[in-house]
């Protein structure tokens, strides 16, 4: 028997001996943290885009709000998480955006902020005589 195990397959070329460090298993896992990185900063470049197009419209925070969803359900698996959860962040983002561009209609007037007064030269020209 211990003549047909020193005659057996050669080890794979990936196969990591107990003890020693496993290179491709870094780089697999460095190649993965850098392939969520770059969707993330896409997905952020996005947003910006999409929240910068959205100013002024009566969606301004619901549309950001749906897309970080969207993105969550594509990273992650959400399905053991109620529905309720998406559903009532989309539903606050939507009365935030009611809110604000109802509050935006009305004619609040803006409160008046007095300038400070400037300092007087006289002292200076005191201490230098």
């Amino acid at each position: 028997m211990a003549e047909e195990a020193s005659h057996g397959h050669a080890l794979p070329s990936w196969f990591a001996a107990p003890g020693e460090s496993d290179t491709f298993a870094w780089l697999s896992i460095a190649l993965i943290l850098l392939a969520i990185y770059g969707i993330v900063s896409l997905y952020a470049a996005f947003d910006r885009w999409a929240e910068h197009q959205s100013k002024g419209t009566p969606l301004a925070k619901t549309i950001p709000t749906m897309l970080t969803i969207a993105l969550l359900y594509e990273l992650f698996p959400l399905s053991h998480f109620n529905i309720l959860l998406p559903l009532s962040a989309i539903l606050i983002a939507l009365m935030a955006d009611w809110s604000r561009f109802n509050l935006g209609r009305r004619d609040v007037p803006e409160p008046m902020v007095e300038p400070e007064p400037a300092p007087k030269p006289q002292a200076e020209e005191a201490e230098r005589v």
